[in-house]
């Protein structure tokens, strides 16, 4: 399974899950945490069709993976600037989230004592749904 089927998967069973159980905030934070993961690899299979090799990367690599994305796609303008800032949201520093809605994945996987409400994962979905097709048109020209 190739990592565009493999995102288009996890969305479609995470939303699936979503709607039997998101209700509970363990579905919600698991949920979260697979959509970044998600479109952590989705990034990762973008950079590999233009020759890089994330994979061989061994420090601060989901750093490097959202800047190459940055280099590579967003400035060249070959995709929109939405796309890092939706990668840089689901990675970035605690104290940004309640302002800049960031974190959510390290909330949702570490910092158990604060809320993972279904308005979070809703805008998740909303903000991978955008990225997923941003991922799709490119391709159709990188690949």
């Amino acid at each position: 399974m190739d990592e565009l089927n493999f995102a288009e998967e996890t969305t479609t069973r995470m939303k699936n899950l979503y709607g039997l159980a998101g209700s509970q905030e363990v579905i919600r934070r698991t949920i979260i945490s697979r959509i970044y993961y998600s479109a952590h690899h989705l990034s990762r299979y973008l950079l590999r069709q233009v020759g890089l090799r994330p994979d061989t990367w061994r420090r601060n690599v989901h750093q490097r993976v959202i800047d190459e994305m940055q280099r590579q796609f967003v400035a060249t303008n070959m995709m929109n600037s939405e796309v890092t800032a939706f990668l840089k949201d689901m990675f970035a520093s605690l104290s940004d989230y309640f302002v800049n809605r960031r974190r959510n994945r390290v909330k949702a996987d570490y910092q158990l004592h604060l809320a993972i409400r279904e308005r979070h994962v809703e805008n998740i979905f909303d903000i991978f749904d955008t990225y997923l097709n941003e991922c799709r048109q490119l391709l159709e020209v990188i690949a």
